[in-house]
């Protein structure tokens, strides 16, 4: 049988127990597919097994399922949930507390994970970005000869995943939004979209004309074009319901398949493998248990994709016997595969302190477009994404020839096996070398309608860790360490954008409103004090973790090749935000659709 049921007695308890938990989302799954509400409903085998139903995970559900002859199961460690209703986010997020951060004061991070159908993409801000053309090519060349993953690779799965929608003519003409329909698609095939603010606050318009003036500063006509620069954003909101879109809306309700079933409150504990390495089998336990609960296991007959994100999918491979030899060892599992990249490589965008200013003179406001709701007038939708050299003009190149001489073992975890180490060295010469360049941004700056700043790092350069405990591998979160500032390059980053923003405010067009420096202030000018202002602010965590089961050739740290496989197995794909090997000058979410769009077709076409 390819479900194992270990004893009637047992196989009852549990599926009385997963009834409980799963009966309320009974009238949520009448929206979608099939929502498997009894374990025994399950069944015998199916053709694909997706871990994780979030962003990537249901897409690729519902692109291989719109075959026939195909069926899928998708495994949520999740529910159902409402996520248009701000007042349930904690109920879909997890809290896991992250190692102390002796760079941070030993303060500990408390890690925010979608827990639900729809995974992150169900809690996150909305923003819908790509990254610079150069991102991609970045990818491309850390990646296998003849890579894919490159901008024109990318572009058209960036079309397919979002269903654009063009701002009100109203607000485009009022705040000068601009984009280019070359960029877009406007795929009926997707309810994931892409629109704009139903308003924007009048004072925008000050720091949007000021931020005219930054010398070199790019004017992208629509600012997916995989160039940086000043550029108004867009939400994935639908355009008419004004509610939250995201993977579920866009990905299974109303779908009504009979191939597409998932199963929620559950969670992966193990990928199974035949003597050869091929996966073959998933094995589960209620999502709540403590431990003792019966495993089930059910069995693929093509592959397993894992899409649990970058936080559970090193886990749940490190779980399986596939990753670092040495921590395997130490928590007595059994070795599938030396695989040392598996929970290596962490990334975030990190989030600086706030620059914060006062206008002795009020600028001049225009009136609100009366034509937005009140609730949505107040909304952010502006940006600037810039280069080094226009961040950081006065100490850029010094930047990036300490970064250049800089030797990679020496901001990684002792021991770090070679391959890691020999990854990290190709990103630093990388880094290096764009951060002389205007194609690749480092300072995000979401332009606020008052005068402050809170910058975020695109591209930082300390390398965190995600691993199960070796003492307790069976716990339900791994220990994630961001190992946040371990380079100091990151705090020359962020003291150069706040320069910047004093640059901004205190010395252009805005200096005649007799702007004054509020925070840090006026008396924190060395080198000592600004790094002191960064530290204690300073957040690792930006909502984008990335990097843990990175796209890499495996003599550089990765764990899976260009087609996403597994290195080292058959049959087990990766397909989720812990394949970037890099940040990307974005948010990660459209990136995001855009990999799970493209492994379906890399699937469809094994298959």
């Amino acid at each position: 049988m390819a479900i194992f049921r270990p004893s009637a007695f047992v196989i009852g308890l549990l599926v009385a127990i997963f009834a409980l938990r799963l009966v309320s989302a009974i009238s949520a799954s009448a929206l979608g597919a099939r929502h498997v509400i009894n374990l025994g409903d399950l069944r015998e085998s199916y053709d694909f097994i997706i871990v994780g139903g979030g962003t990537a995970g249901l897409t690729i559900a519902d692109r291989l399922t719109e075959s026939s002859k195909y069926n899928v199961l998708v495994v949520e460690y999740g529910e159902f949930a409402n996520a248009s209703d701000s007042a349930t986010l904690s109920s879909r997020m997890s809290a896991i507390v992250s190692k102390p951060q002796p760079e941070l004061g030993n303060k500990t991070i408390t890690i925010n994970v979608g827990y639900c159908v729809g995974g992150s993409s169900a809690i996150n801000g909305m923003a819908v970005m790509r990254g610079t053309k150069k991102d991609y090519a970045i990818w491309a060349e850390l990646g296998n000869k003849g890579s894919t993953w490159d901008w024109d690779g990318m572009l058209p799965y960036f079309k397919k995943a979002i269903h654009f929608k063009p701002p009100d003519p109203t607000l485009a003409a009022d705040f000068n939004i601009t984009y280019d329909l070359a960029n877009w698609g406007q795929y009926e095939s997707t309810r994931v979209y892409a629109s704009y603010p139903g308003g924007l606050n009048a004072s925008l318009k000050t720091n949007y004309e000021a931020l005219q003036t930054v010398p070199g500063i790019d004017f992208p006509k629509d600012g997916h074009s995989g160039r940086g620069g000043l550029f108004y954003y867009q939400v994935s909101v639908d355009p008419k319901t004004r509610q939250r879109s995201y993977a579920r809306t866009g990905h299974w309700d109303n779908l009504n398949r009979t191939n597409y079933d998932i199963i929620t409150g559950s969670r992966v504990t193990k990928i199974l493998f035949s003597n050869n390495k091929v996966a073959t089998a998933v094995q589960f336990v209620p999502a709540k248990s403590n431990g003792t609960a019966a495993h089930f296991i059910v069995k693929a007959r093509k592959e397993i994709i894992l899409s649990a994100g970058a936080i559970h999918t090193p886990q749940i491979l490190q779980l399986s016997g596939i990753g670092p030899a040495s921590l395997l060892k130490k928590a007595k599992i059994p070795v599938v595969v030396d695989l040392p990249g598996v929970g290596s490589n962490f990334q975030d965008h990190p989030i600086g302190p706030t620059a914060l200013f006062s206008y002795g003179i009020q600028p001049p406001i225009s009136p609100k477009n009366s034509t937005l709701p009140p609730s949505e007038g107040q909304g952010q939708g502006l940006v600037a994404d810039l280069p080094l050299p226009i961040a950081a003009p006065d100490t850029y190149i010094q930047i990036a020839r300490h970064l250049a001489s800089q030797n990679p073992s020496q901001f990684l975890p002792p021991h770090t096996p070679g391959p890691v180490v020999a990854g990290y060295k190709a990103q630093q010469a990388i880094f290096a070398r764009e951060m002389l360049s205007k194609e690749l941004t480092f300072l995000h700056y979401i332009v606020p309608p008052v005068p402050a700043g809170t910058p975020i790092n695109f591209h930082i350069l300390s390398r965190g860790t995600v691993q199960v405990d070796p003492s307790s591998p069976d716990s339900p979160n791994p220990l994630i360490d961001y190992r946040a500032l371990t380079n100091p390059i990151d705090v020359d980053l962020m003291i150069a954008y706040i320069q910047f923003l004093r640059i901004f405010y205190l010395s252009g067009p805005l200096a005649r409103y007799n702007t004054t420096e509020i925070s840090p202030g006026s008396n924190v000018t060395s080198y000592e004090q600004l790094a002191r202002f960064v530290r204690t602010s300073y957040s690792p965590q930006g909502w984008h973790p990335i990097g843990t089961a990175a796209k890499m050739r495996r003599e550089l740290g990765g764990v899976v090749d260009d087609e996403l496989r597994v290195y080292g197995t058959k049959r087990l794909r990766v397909a989720d935000a812990s394949v970037m090997p890099t940040l990307i000058g974005g948010t990660t979410q459209l990136t995001a659709y855009a990999i799970g769009e493209k492994v379906a077709d890399m699937i469809k076409g094994s298959w």
